[in-house]
C-alpha cells in the first residue's frame, strides 16, 4: 500500500508540474500591444526637396522602381540609382541619364517582376580599378546555382513544387571609371537558388569606414533573407528552417573577398577572419558572418562615433527591428522576433522571453517598434522596416548623430534614434521624424500619393541623405524645415 502511495505521488507531482509550466506558458503569451509605450514625435523636423525623376519604366505600377541610390565614392559627387526592372541611373546635378542598361547585359533570363535588378555596390577603390558589383533575380536555366535549395518546398496545399529562381551577384569592370555610361565587362561570381520569390538577397555594400591595409577594407556584405513563404501555408515562421541553419547562406549576413578566389566555385575568396572558418563542420558556411535573421534587406555603418554597423531587419506579424552588426551573431529567428519568443506554428502568437533566454546566446535589437499603433487607436506605424543612415552631413545641425530610418509600407512614417542611444543589451527609444511640404506637415505616403510609400534612403559622399520611392520614381533629398 505504501508503494502505490508512493507511485501516486510521483504521478501527481508530474502533473503538477507540466500544468504549472503549462501554464506559465500561456500566462506569458503577449496578446496585444507587445510595446505598449506609443512612440512620440520628435522635435525635429524636416523637408523634402526633389532632385530628379526618373524616367517611367511601364508595368502595373508605371513609375521608376526605385531600390537604392549611392555614390561611387571616387571624389566626383556623381549619384547612381536603380530601377528594379532593369537600368542604373546616373544623376548629375539634377538631371538623370541611364549609365547602365543591366537588363539588356544580362539578357532574356532577367526576371524584372518584384525581384528584378535590387542593389548594387562600388568597390572601394572603383576610382582606379573600375569595378562594382550588382544581385538580379534571374531564371534558373541560367546558370548553374553554388548553393542550390536542398529542402523540400510545399505550396499551401502542400503539394511539392518547384524552387523559385536565383539570385545572382556578378563583378563588373569598367573601362574608363569617370565615364558617364558604362562600357566595360562582367562577370558571375556567386549564384543562390531561392525557394520563394520573397525574403531574397538584400543589399551588397563595403564597410564605409575601413581603410586600406584594416581587414575589412575591400571585403563585400551581403544581406540574406530566410528564402521566404510565398505560397506557403500561413502561419509558420521559417518552416524551411534556413536562419538558424549554418549549411545554408539564407537568413545571413555573409562577407566575402570578391577579388579572392579561395571559395569552392573559385571566384572569389572567403576571409580567414569569418567567424565560421574551419569552426570543424565541414558543411558550415565559412561565407556566413551572422545569422538569425528574417529579411535583413538593409545596413550601413556610421560614418562617425564608434563606427557601428546597423541592421534592419523586417519582422513578421510584430515587430521591425534595428540591430548592431556583429561578428559571429545569432539574431534569433525564427524562435524570437524582436525581443520576443515566437510559436513556430503560429505566427500571430508571440510570448515574453522564457527565463533560461540566456542560455541561448542570442542578439536582440538594439531599437524596434511593433505594427499596430498600441492603446488600440486606428492605424499602423507600418510592416516593414526601411534601413536607412546615420546623418553625419553637414546641412542639418539637430539630425547629426541620428540613424534616419522608416516604414516603407502604410504612411511611410520617418523615424530617428540617437546613435549613440544603440547599446548592446539596451532599448533605445524611436522617435518620429515630423515632415513638412511647404508650411504644412504631412506624411511621406502624402507627399508621393500612392497607397505604398516605398521610402528607400540613400546617401551621397558628403553623407547628406536622399529618399526614394517606387510610388513615383523621385529622388528627394532630405533638407532642414527651416524650424518649423
Amino acid at each position: 500500500m505504501a508503494r502505490k502511495i508512493s507511485f501516486s505521488w510521483r504521478w501527481l507531482c508530474i502533473i503538477l508540474f507540466f500544468t504549472v509550466t503549462f501554464s506559465t506558458i500561456v500566462s506569458a503569451q503577449i496578446t496585444q500591444n507587445p510595446i505598449p509605450e506609443p512612440i512620440e514625435k520628435s522635435n525635429i523636423s524636416l523637408a523634402l526637396a526633389e532632385l530628379v525623376k526618373i524616367p517611367d519604366s511601364g508595368g502595373d505600377q508605371p513609375s521608376a522602381q526605385l531600390n537604392l541610390l549611392a555614390a561611387a565614392g571616387d571624389g566626383t559627387g556623381r549619384l547612381f540609382v536603380n530601377d528594379t526592372r532593369g537600368k542604373l541611373y546616373l544623376i548629375i546635378d539634377s538631371s538623370a541619364s541611364v549609365y547602365m542598361d543591366f537588363q539588356s547585359l544580362v539578357g532574356a533570363g532577367f526576371r524584372g517582376s518584384q525581384q528584378g535588378f535590387s542593389y548594387f555596390a562600388f568597390h572601394p577603390d572603383f576610382a582606379t580599378n573600375g569595378r562594382f558589383y550588382t544581385v538580379d533575380a534571374e531564371n534558373k536555366d541560367t546558370g548553374t546555382p553554388d548553393f542550390p535549395v536542398t529542402k523540400t518546398i510545399f505550396d499551401r496545399n502542400n503539394n511539392i513544387i518547384e524552387s523559385s529562381h536565383h539570385d545572382v551577384i556578378r563583378e563588373w569592370t569598367a573601362s574608363d571609371p569617370t565615364a558617364n555610361t558604362f562600357s566595360g565587362t562582367g562577370r558571375e561570381i556567386l549564384r543562390i537558388e531561392q525557394p520563394y520569390g520573397d525574403h531574397n538577397v538584400g543589399q551588397l555594400a563595403f564597410n564605409s569606414n575601413a581603410k586600406q591595409g584594416d581587414a575589412d577594407y575591400g571585403l563585400l556584405y551581403i544581406a540574406t533573407g530566410d528564402g521566404g513563404s510565398d505560397g506557403f501555408p500561413v502561419g509558420r515562421t521559417d518552416h524551411l528552417d534556413n536562419a538558424q541553419d549554418l549549411n545554408t547562406p539564407l537568413g545571413k549576413i555573409l562577407r566575402i573577398d570578391p577579388l579572392g578566389s579561395n571559395s569552392t566555385n573559385g571566384k572569389y575568396g572567403i576571409p580567414g577572419d569569418n567567424p565560421f572558418v574551419n569552426n570543424g563542420n565541414a558543411s558550415t558556411l565559412g561565407e556566413i558572418w551572422a545569422y538569425g535573421l528574417r529579411n535583413p534587406h538593409r545596413f550601413s555603418w556610421d560614418t562617425g562615433g564608434d563606427g557601428k554597423m546597423l541592421i534592419a531587419d523586417i519582422g513578421q506579424a510584430f515587430i521591425e527591428e534595428v540591430n548592431l552588426g556583429k561578428k559571429g551573431a545569432n539574431y534569433g529567428w525564427p524562435d524570437r522576433e524582436g525581443t520576443f519568443s515566437t510559436d513556430r506554428n503560429n505566427e500571430n502568437v508571440i510570448f515574453e522571453l522564457p527565463a533560461n533566454d540566456a542560455d541561448f546566446n542570442y542578439t536582440y535589437p538594439v531599437a524596434q517598434y511593433e505594427h499596430n499603433i498600441p492603446q488600440n487607436t486606428v492605424g499602423f506605424y507600418g510592416i516593414a522596416i526601411a534601413g536607412g543612415f546615420v546623418y553625419r552631413g553637414a546641412t542639418i545641425p539637430e539630425l547629426v548623430g541620428q540613424y534616419v530610418f522608416a516604414d516603407f509600407a502604410n504612411d511611410g512614417r520617418f523615424f530617428h534614434v540617437p546613435v549613440d542611444n544603440l547599446i548592446d543589451g539596451g532599448q533605445a527609444q524611436v522617435k518620429e521624424l515630423r515632415l513638412f511640404d511647404g508650411d504644412r506637415e504631412r506624411t511621406f505616403l502624402e507627399i508621393v500619393g500612392n497607397p505604398r510609400s516605398e521610402a528607400r534612403f540613400g546617401i551621397d559622399e558628403q553623407r547628406e541623405l536622399y529618399v526614394t520611392s517606387k510610388s513615383d520614381g523621385k529622388v528627394r533629398k532630405i533638407v532642414s524645415s527651416g524650424g518649423k
